[in-house]
């Protein structure tokens, strides 16, 4: 992210700059992909090196010393992979969250039955007490929809996430029921891509949009992140290039799935079906 770029402005290779602030090599391309959160001073360092000083530097350091705060997903700590703290972290400070999911409904947006119903699933299994946590914490992530500036949510469904039987049709009713009631909430808007649009994109992913910073550092701040969840891990993806990949990818799955009032009236069809 940020201290990427001024890294590349620096001509430094990262292993390069880690050492020359008493950091073995792998652990400064673990900062820049969020994997860990930098100690204020690590930053200050860093910035002396890539000649970064006064107002801007302090900006720097200032978002720093915030990331560092421990939020409440700490809390979660005993089943919160360290791949996945970082998203979490993000994701409660992102302006718009976009996102395609093609197997199961969109964990922000998911009752507490289903979520149990996708962890008991899960091809890696859990123990009944770490499935709750989990649980747990996914409901907890839900808060920030209801906040007093909560973000904007742009979900693209599959439809065959739509028609997955988890936890069989009792809680698929109630999740798609709760999908029909958020739509309505002015910050959530739900598309669902439906089998006669065709091929539709292989792989769930995230889309992460962040308000700009203020003077003087607005110029520094990567502003989109992409995120893609894997079995062991996950992919921070914030290269131009990338992000322009993945913001064009979804933008064609928008148009191709049904608007938001048709796709109201198809949960609400593909619901009924599983009661009759």
């Amino acid at each position: 992210m940020t201290l990427r770029q001024l890294r590349d402005r620096a001509g430094l290779t990262s292993a390069e700059a880690a050492r020359r602030v008493d950091h073995d090599g792998s652990w400064l391309s673990r900062v820049e992909t969020a994997e860990v959160r930098p100690h204020p001073n690590d930053v200050r360092a860093l910035l002396a090196l890539y000649g970064v000083e006064g107002a801007q530097a302090e900006a720097v350091i200032a978002v720093a010393r915030q990331a560092k705060q421990r939020g409440w997903w700490q809390r979660y700590s005993d089943v919160l992979p360290d791949w996945f703290t970082a998203y979490v972290g993000m994701e409660s400070e992102a302006s718009i969250i976009r996102t395609y999911e093609c197997q199961m409904a969109p964990g922000l947006l998911q009752t507490e039955d289903y979520a149990r119903a996708a962890f008991q699933g899960a091809p890696v299994p859990m123990r009944d007490s770490e499935v709750e946590r989990q649980v747990a914490l996914r409901m907890e992530r839900q808060a920030i929809l209801a906040s007093d500036d909560p973000p904007m949510l742009r979900v693209v469904i599959d439809e065959g996430a739509a028609r997955r039987m988890v936890g069989g049709p009792e809680v698929l009713h109630g999740q798609l029921m709760r999908l029909i009631e958020d739509s309505t909430r002015s910050n959530i808007q739900i598309q669902l891509l439906p089998y006669s649009a065709g091929v539709g994109f292989d792989g769930s992913f995230v889309i992460l949009d962040f308000p700009p910073m203020p003077e003087p550092y607005p110029e520094a701040v990567e502003e989109r992140m992409v995120y893609v969840d894997t079995l062991t891990g996950a992919l921070y993806l914030d290269r131009p290039s990338e992000i322009a990949s993945y913001a064009a990818a979804h933008e064609q799955l928008q148009a191709l799935a049904l608007a938001p009032g048709p796709t109201r009236d198809t949960l609400r069809t593909i619901a009924a079906d599983l009661i009759t």
